[in-house]
């Protein structure tokens, strides 16, 4: 369990990707490893008459075609390396709360999620990780 948990931030410091925040309809089939359809409105429901393609790319694409693609990847793993991505960019903000919360309800038990933060403030800086963890305590908490 430690080795995949490894595996899984060591392929998240590769990526840098800003993830924004949103309601997902979180469900994974375990057994079967079949895709389920992730539904988002964020996008259109904050940047809808401002940025509807910006909106549209992040509802339908980001989260309706990739996060969807969890028959390859499962939620769980993927809260694992968006939560990497961010902390690894520096974002400490509500779209990091949003992704603790999501990666804990597909499954990552606050004491992997330690681990991970721990893992990544010797790659990623002292500070990111400092932040991170006070937001992961409130987040663990509930």
């Amino acid at each position: 369990m430690q080795k995949k948990v490894a595996a899984i931030v060591a392929a998240a410091m590769i990526t840098t990707t800003l993830v924004p925040m949103g309601a997902i309809a979180m469900a994974e089939n375990q057994t079967e490893k079949k895709a389920v359809k992730i539904v988002q409105t964020a996008g259109r429901d904050q940047l809808g008459e401002f940025a509807p393609e910006f909106a549209r790319y992040n509802d339908d694409i980001l989260f309706g075609e990739v996060w969807s693609r969890n028959d390859k990847l499962s939620l769980r793993d993927r809260s694992i390396v968006t939560v990497c991505s961010l902390i690894g960019s520096g974002v400490i903000d509500s779209s990091l709360k949003y992704h603790l919360a999501t990666a804990k309800k597909n499954g990552v038990t606050k004491e992997e999620m330690a681990e991970i933060i721990t893992q990544l403030g010797f790659y990623v800086g002292w500070p990111k990780a400092w932040a991170a963890f006070n937001m992961a305590k409130e987040v663990y908490a509930e």
